[in-house]
């Protein structure tokens, strides 16, 4: 339940990613009581995948303010027995006196100079992902889905005619190791740097340091003394386990008593 607890507070305490964004709005999450927090409530059994975790985190959140009550989440929309997506939460503003549909998006994104436009320099760890695509994929078919007539048929007790549209967007930017004095848009997300396992493997710095290797759960928010400290070379392997499957995986560099989050790319 600790780790639990951490993670929670990682969701929490990570900075949305914009304010207004391709006229995406952001949501404005709750403020807490972190000095009484309980988390008894957050009910997250087995190896539940990180994205699903931060609903659960969000809805916590929600259930923890006075300012939003929750109506419904993860709302599946069938047509002709056909999915065509999901709503994640419908909540009701009690401060705006409206209905709210927010969609839930926490992100890691590297920035890729190679690109010239801005938005573009932001890529998932393993290629797969970019923040372009996931504001298309907002603004295209998540947030149009509410207006669909057989999502109307799923949810006849909200009025369609005060509803507000938002997104809770976090997410986490890690710099090129080798460029770090960048100037970026959304600097106030920065978390760390990324290097490829080529240049990790021949730059002379990174052998003589330590590693933490954090489990994916943890990624949002890692206690670093209850992870252990592997060498140079049980790091490469098991680095390389996750290069095998063209994973990017997230390590920690100890070295004379500083810590560096560091992505290790395939690509």
């Amino acid at each position: 339940m600790n780790n639990i607890k951490e993670q929670f507070l990682g969701f929490y305490n990570t900075p949305s990613l914009f304010e207004d964004l391709n006229s995406l709005k952001q949501f404005s999450i709750p403020d807490i009581d972190l000095d009484n927090l309980n988390i008894e409530n957050i009910n997250i059994k087995g190896k539940l995948p990180l994205g699903k975790r931060i609903e659960y985190f969000f809805e916590h959140c929600i259930n923890l303010s006075s300012r939003y009550d929750l109506l419904a989440k993860n709302i599946q929309i069938i047509k002709n027995k056909n999915t065509l997506g999901e709503i994640d939460f419908i909540l009701f503003d009690n401060n705006e006196n409206c209905f709210k549909h927010v969609e839930v998006v926490y992100k890691y994104y590297l920035y890729d100079i190679n690109f010239e436009n801005e938005l573009d320099r932001y890529i998932g760890p393993n290629r797969n992902d970019t923040l372009v695509k996931k504001l298309q994929k907002l603004k295209d078919k998540q947030l149009p889905l509410l207006f669909e007539n057989s999502t109307k048929e799923h949810l006849p007790q909200i009025d369609f005619n005060n509803i507000k549209q938002e997104v809770c967007f976090k997410g986490n930017i890690y710099l090129p190791f080798y460029q770090k004095d960048l100037n970026l848009m959304f600097q106030d997300s920065v978390k760390g740097y990324f290097l490829s396992y080529n240049e990790f493997i021949t730059d002379e710095y990174f052998k003589t340091c330590k590693f933490k290797i954090p489990h994916r759960y943890d990624w949002v928010n890692f206690i670093l003394s209850e992870i252990i400290s592997v060498s140079y070379h049980e790091a490469v392997k098991l680095i390389e386990y996750f290069l095998k499957y063209e994973k990017s995986p997230l390590v920690c560099i100890e070295k004379e008593e500083k810590y560096i989050p560091l992505f290790i790319t395939w690509w």
